[in-house]
Parts: structure tokens; C-alpha cells; sequence
């Protein structure tokens, strides 16, 4: 089900609101963050939210993104009223870090078994890989093999719906309709062989970082030059940080047309639909 435009505002209002109050905290406890994916590519190309998204992805280095953890725990998981969540101190199964905004709620129809949660912002980790080439190739697989562990071990809730994928997660789906794999698999293992994984070569002595969590997987993988430093970028009407090198990357993510909007099946890719609003 698509959101209509009215709706998209509402949910898009929602997580400004977020992000207002997550660079706030980030500048006061001297933390480093940065615009990612569709979000930097809206600062980019349309200096705020792309008219049809649906949520706010940032990126932190590992030893910025454990220290947020830490001081969330100081103050009971929360930025104000918004509660922060990890597959740490709560029950969800997504591994990124989450901020969260009761006050407007969404269906998430793109999987299997439609989920309603709060709307949110996802919070990344940007880790190090190996500085040999050929031992990047070798930890990149075993990344992507313990990935799909993890999807496969909660495949109802994967987003089995969207049609522009890869060839071989269409393999991997079909094959997960068929196995149920989600059975024979404890998530909370997958999770914590995922987490082991992704911090085994330390941020700072690496010279290229992944952000592994995102949509684009390895494809989000640069030079650590991408991340030292920041522009402040036009979003709305705040000041939110990106990277310096938001060419390079928007073009080994999107293609060098990445100025031009997608095709239709992006414009809602997680199928969401308003449910619950009391804004603000």
C-alpha cells in the first residue's frame, strides 16, 4: 500500500523531529555522524527529504557508534520522549540502532507478515575492513553469508516484496519460501556472529569502512577519507552533516544519473502505511 502525499509529510514531519534532536546530541557529547544513502542523496538533490522516502539513515564511525550506545544507557535509552532501541536493550531483531517517534506509527507492508512500529530514523555503524585487498574480498563474503544467517533466521519478516533486487536475493527468497529456514535458525546468535564480525578489524586502523548494514551492502564500502571530516548540508530547514565526497559516493551507489528520481517501485519501497498520528 502506498502513502499518500499528506500522509508521507506527516511520517516525514515525525522523523525531522528526530533528527532535530539526534544532531543536537551528537554536537553536545562530540560525536560524529553523517548523512547516508537516500537521506544524503535528498540533501543533495533536493536539499531535504526525497518527496516520496520514508525514513532518515545516518552513519557513525564503530568507536562514535558505541559510544552513543553507552550514554543512551546513562539516560534510560532516550533522546527526550524518543526511545533509542538495539538488538542490545530491546527485543528487536533489526541490528541497527534505532530512534524512535511514538507519536506517529506505521504498517510496514513489505514483508511477508506486516509489522506496526513507531515511526524511526536507523542509526548505521561504519566499520573497518582488512587493508589487503584480497582479505577484504574473504571478510566481505563471510559478512554476507552471516547477512543472510541473519535474514534467513526471521525470513517473515524479511521484505520478500520488493522486485528490485539483485538476481541472487530473488534466489535467496524463492529458496526461503521453500526451506522456511526461519525454524531452524536462533536469531539471537545471528545477531551476535554478525556483531562479533563487523568489529573485527577496528575503525581505526583501517583505511576503508563499510557501512555493511545499509541497503547497498558492499557497494557502501570506501576510502576512510569519505569519512573524516563533513560538509553541513541544506535539509529543510536544518544543518545536517554528510560527507565532503558526496559525488563519489552517490555515484557508486545510485550511478552517475543519480540526479534523476527512480522508478516508481522505489518511490515506496518499504510499503508503509500511517496508521497512528498525534504530532507534536
Amino acid at each position: 500500500m502506498k502513502v499518500d502525499l499528506d500522509d508521507r509529510k506527516i511520517l516525514q514531519n515525525a522523523e525531522k523531529s528526530l533528527i532535530i534532536k539526534f544532531s543536537k546530541f551528537c554536537e553536545e557529547n562530540n560525536l560524529n555522524y553523517f548523512l547516508m544513502g537516500g537521506s544524503l542523496l535528498g540533501a543533495v538533490r533536493h536539499q531535504g527529504f526525497i518527496p516520496w522516502d520514508d525514513d532518515i539513515d545516518v552513519g557513525m564511525p564503530r568507536p562514535d557508534y558505541e559510544k552513543l550506545q553507552k550514554l543512551m544507557s546513562q539516560q534510560q535509552n532516550k533522546i527526550d520522549d524518543f526511545p533509542f532501541t538495539t538488538f542490545k536493550n530491546s527485543t528487536t531483531t533489526e541490528y541497527v540502532a534505532r530512534l524512535e517517534n511514538p507519536q506517529v506509527k506505521i504498517v510496514d507492508r513489505s514483508a511477508s507478515i506486516a509489522e506496526q512500529r513507531n515511526s524511526w530514523m536507523d542509526i548505521f555503524p561504519l566499520d573497518g575492513m582488512p587493508r589487503s585487498p584480497f582479505f577484504r574480498k574473504i571478510h566481505g563474503y563471510n559478512l554476507l553469508r552471516l547477512r543472510l544467517m541473519l535474514k534467513y533466521s526471521e525470513f517473515d519478516r524479511v521484505s520478500v516484496n520488493m522486485t528490485e533486487r539483485p538476481w541472487i536475493e530473488k534466489v535467496f527468497i524463492k529458496l526461503g519460501k521453500i526451506v522456511k529456514p526461519e525454524k531452524h535458525l536462533d536469531t539471537k546468535k545471528c545477531l551476535a556472529d554478525l556483531d562479533r564480525a563487523l568489529q573485527r578489524f577496528p575503525y581505526q586502523r583501517a583505511n576503508y569502512v563499510v557501512n555493511f548494514m545499509g541497503a547497498y551492502k558492499l557497494n557502501e564500502m570506501f576510502p576512510k577519507k569519505v569519512y573524516q571530516g563533513f560538509n553541513l548540508y541544506d535539509f529543510e530547514n536544518l544543518k545536517l552533516r554528510g560527507t565532503k565526497f558526496y559525488d563519489e559516493v552517490l555515484t557508486q551507489m545510485y550511478g552517475a544519473n543519480y540526479m534523476e528520481p527512480p522508478s516508481a517501485q522505489i518511490k515506496n519501497k518499504h510499503f508503509t502505511e500511517v496508521v497512528k498520528s498525534n504530532e507534536r
